[in-house]
């Protein structure tokens, strides 16, 4: 992906970096609570139009039951009337139908009294909602410019190369980089990446597509064979890291596995120093080794101050020819 709009990562140790600040955590946190109480407040919202709805059916129905009612009043007084041409309706009878009648308005009047109640007080408390549902709008996106006004450096460009670590720095990098900004939206991620890949919906199945392009083959197996051929030839941390390295690539090893490896591959004085401390994990021998001072011919200094750490421990005397091969062993000290 050479001369697109891919950038990489410098870094070559993934998680060295610093992370995202303290205050730019807070700034997110409260940007998601707000997200939160906007949601919650807009789903108030639409349960208070829904009542309105609700309620809006309900004296609709009673309106129409009250508008049949009425409807078949004026169809009986109607027959009455036409009745009366041949017999005579009595006063009371008049009376009764018009106290009826009345009796009908009344009923109707009252339920268009507190329909027109019900609607006033929900429209105040949908006001309310949306003027709240505003202001925290409002407040997103003012923390949004704010957020935007500091300028977040932006990754290197990828070189293309087919090195899973420099590929898998530089999409971790990203990820860092949209965290930095507050971006995240799937699709404007994807159009960071540049536009031939806009077909891609979200940034998973563009991060596959580019693992699928640039990752090397077989990389558990070659971080394998590159681990047993791994020595401990210079200083310690250098043997720290390029181990370390070795070992992100190969995701099925087993603890007891790489900490064999990280022992075997050290020269004789520092895993004897290793196991004379009882290290029994692999972050425990990492951390014990950097913490060694690495060993010369003819530094006798250093070996002396060995030799005292290993006397006030409570160890036993190192001897002094560290490049005699290890009793039983046939492994040499490589210095």
């Amino acid at each position: 992906m050479s001369g697109s709009n891919v950038e990489e990562t410098s870094e070559q140790t993934r998680g060295r970096e610093t992370e995202p600040t303290a205050r730019g955590r807070g700034k997110k946190d409260k940007s998601r609570d707000a997200v939160a109480n906007m949601e919650a407040r807009l789903a108030k919202v639409e349960l208070a139009m829904a009542d309105t709805r609700e309620g809006l059916d309900l004296i609709e129905q009673g309106m129409e039951k009250g508008l049949e009612d009425l409807r078949e009043q004026i169809q009986d007084l109607r027959e009455r009337v036409l009745v009366s041409q041949v017999q005579p309706v009595s006063h009371e009878e008049f009376v009764s139908f018009q106290g009826n009648v009345l009796s009908m308005l009344a009923s109707m009047e009252s339920r268009i009294e507190a329909l027109a109640t019900r609607m006033e007080s929900r429209d105040q408390e949908v006001r309310q909602e949306l003027a709240i549902y505003k202001a925290a709008v409002s407040a997103r996106v003012m923390a949004t410019q704010e957020a935007s006004r500091v300028k977040v450096p932006k990754p290197h460009r990828f070189s293309g190369n087919r090195d899973a670590k420099e590929l898998d720095n530089f999409l971790w990098h990203m990820e860092r980089y949209f965290e930095a900004i507050a971006l995240t939206d799937e699709a404007a991620k994807v159009c960071r990446y540049g536009e031939r890949h806009l077909h891609h919906r979200d940034m998973g199945g563009l991060q596959e597509e580019i693992k699928r392009q640039f990752y090397p083959e077989d990389v558990a197996y070659l971080a394998r064979k590159n681990m047993r051929r791994l020595k401990h030839t210079g200083s310690i941390r250098d043997y720290v890291k390029e181990f370390s390295s070795l070992m992100l690539e190969i995701p099925n090893m087993t603890k007891e596995e790489l900490l064999f490896n990280f022992m075997d591959n050290l020269q004789g004085w520092a895993e004897q120093e290793l196991r004379r401390r009882g290290v029994q994990d692999l972050a425990t021998a990492m951390a014990v080794a950097e913490s060694l001072t690495d060993y010369k011919r003819g530094d006798s200094s250093k070996v002396e101050s060995l030799e005292d750490s290993h006397a006030m421990g409570g160890g036993d005397e190192v001897p002094r020819d560290h490049n005699a091969p290890k009793k039983g062993s046939g492994k040499t000290s490589n210095v």
